[in-house]
């Protein structure tokens, strides 16, 4: 598949963006979490989302077991998920519970947990460990704004610390450890954990620093930390922003034309189509980097706008077209908004299965993320 998307890309005369970057994490790193779980038997216990929660003495347990529990003990909100990290991906079958009768739906789901609702501000860090010691931190800041459970927008600065109590479970359970390690929290209650970096490990990439990615390479290859002068490691400052759909993505934007807005709005040289569902309909759908927070915002709603404009067009002649097809005979407004469809062809093939994957989240039975 990645030799026949590079030539695919090639043709189209398009850039893989996660290849423009000039330093990069040795290929050998796990970039997912089902490939760090099977590297790590030792440490699989991890993904298991439950005994994250029962080890914070968070109110949790299966789903299940609510079947059996008068309704009147339960304090709700809570929040129900899928149990184990490693088998999911974005935020499918999360849900926000408010009342008992709401949960009846995901009962038939299996492998499902719940824990008390966490109402706080999210946060997340990337830990590289050396025999579960911590040599290195980066600390992502979200905003309070979210829409879903998504954040707006990411601050990633290397001074910014990781909370102790996040520190405190990692070296107390992590014991022994050499590797990459995520974790993402509200306040200072662990949500989930994966023995890999943050989205591929491409914000370590994208703050262009060779001495902290030859760092890390080394610590992967030979499982050793070599750092003279921690001030080597440090990076400008930056944003990550989400752009979001108040309508599920049907139509994507050319990747020719992202490229032109980016190059014209100064975002930084990393972004990606990024899929992430918000709510029953809406969805995150595209992810950038800019060193400048108005100026990114500006962008981003830029982007946004754009986006849910080809797409209400689309959906409209669509509409239009069929009802014309049907009643007239005329063909004209379905011609029009299938040329405009195939526009979106103009990005990666990874990018148009990422995406028709995700629509399937929005069918009628396949759970979303939901308030």
């Amino acid at each position: 598949m990645d030799e026949i998307d590079a030539m695919y890309c090639r043709i189209l005369g398009i850039e893989n963006p996660y290849k423009a970057l000039p330093h990069r994490l040795s290929k050998d790193f796990p970039r997912f979490d089902r490939a760090a779980y099977n590297l790590n038997p030792n440490y699989q216990f991890v993904y298991d989302k439950l005994f994250v929660a029962r080890s914070q003495r968070l109110p949790c347990g299966e789903l299940q077991e609510l079947k059996k529990r008068d309704p009147a003990s339960i304090d709700f909100p809570i929040f129900i998920k899928p149990r184990y990290g490693h088998l999911t991906s974005s935020s499918k079958n999360c849900y926000k519970i408010k009342r008992y009768e709401d949960l009846a739906p995901h009962f038939a789901t299996p492998d499902m947990m719940w824990s008390a609702f966490v109402d706080a501000t999210e946060g997340m860090t990337d830990f590289a460990l050396v025999d579960g010691a911590i040599v290195y931190q980066l600390t992502y800041k979200y905003s309070d704004e979210q829409t879903g459970f998504a954040d707006v927008w990411k601050y990633i600065d290397p001074a910014t610390p990781s909370p102790p109590e996040i520190v405190e479970w990692v070296t107390r359970y992590m014991s022994g450890y050499t590797g990459p390690f995520n974790v993402q929290y509200r306040a200072t209650t662990i949500i989930e954990v994966g023995m890999r970096f943050a989205r591929t490990g491409m914000y370590l990439e994208s703050t262009g620093n060779a001495a902290l990615i030859g760092a890390m390479n080394q610590l992967w290859e030979k499982k050793v930390w070599k750092v003279r002068d921690a001030a080597l490691l440090d990076f400008k400052p930056f944003y990550s922003f989400k752009c979001w759909s108040p309508i599920p993505v049907l139509y994507l934007i050319p990747q020719h034309i992202i490229d032109f807005i980016l190059s014209y709005g100064k975002a930084m040289k990393f972004y990606e189509y990024y899929f992430e569902p918000t709510g029953k309909l809406s969805t995150v759908f595209f992810q950038f980097l800019h060193r400048d927070f108005e100026q990114g915002m500006r962008l981003k709603r830029s982007l946004e706008r754009t986006m849910l404009v080809f797409n209400v067009i689309i959906l409209v002649l669509l509409v239009v077209g069929v009802g014309a097809a049907y009643f007239l005979k005329c063909y004209t407004p379905l011609m029009v908004a299938l040329l405009l469809y195939l526009t979106s062809f103009d990005n990666s093939l990874v990018v148009l299965a990422t995406q028709f994957k995700h629509q399937q989240q929005f069918l009628p039975g396949c759970g979303t993320a939901a308030e």
